[in-house]
């Protein structure tokens, strides 16, 4: 058994590794990963949206792939694929509008402070998988970490065609101008 597993120093993969051991996966995917048709890779899942005071859903039922705005589409894993959730990062930018071209051409970094003083929780398939926290914890300036990053403590595995929903909550009172977020879900994808 690899030490590191359950701990900061262990990886996605290793994880991901430790789930298809244990049983987790399902038979077929295990037995695809040992013969070596599947493979498992990093990956990171992403959507931008332009925000206002209240609450925004990040990822939309009706998206659809856009280079630059989101490379998933309805906010779901495409079927077969396997995602283990590793960590999430926040970043904001300030857009002109909200079309695809206006958040595609955007130059995203560390979160406006309307955006460190929001909230955001995640579900998966109707479940809690990040419950409602303040978005300072992706206030990582004064850190050797990646801007905006954090890791998860507790990995969460998505499995096929699961809805993924963040939805970020600004307070209503909050003056909001012209700002866009993007979050990016970070970890390992099993594909062929």
């Amino acid at each position: 058994m690899n030490p590191f597993v359950g701990t900061k120093n262990s990886t996605s993969l290793i994880e991901m590794e430790k789930l298809a051991e244990q049983g987790v996966l399902p038979v077929e995917i295990v037995e695809r990963l040992a013969n070596h048709t599947l493979k498992i890779v990093d990956a990171s899942f992403y959507a931008t949206r332009k925000v206002s005071a209240g609450t925004t859903e990040l990822m939309q039922a009706s998206d659809n792939k856009v280079e630059g705005v989101t490379n998933l589409n309805n906010r779901k894993m495409e079927a077969a694929q396997y995602f283990l959730l590793k960590g999430i990062r926040v970043l904001s930018a300030t857009v002109s509008g909200d079309s695809a071209a206006d958040l595609a051409g955007a130059s995203f970094g560390v979160a406006a402070d309307v955006i460190k003083n929001a909230e955001l929780d995640i579900t998966v398939a109707g479940g809690t998988a990040f419950p409602r926290n303040s978005c300072q914890l992706f206030n990582t300036t004064d850190s050797n970490r990646s801007i905006g990053y954090y890791e998860l403590d507790c990995p969460r595995l998505i499995t096929p065609q699961s809805e993924i929903v963040p939805t970020l909550r600004i307070n209503s009172g909050a003056t909001v101008t012209n700002t866009a977020v993007r979050i990016e879900l970070i970890g390992s994808l099993i594909i062929s």
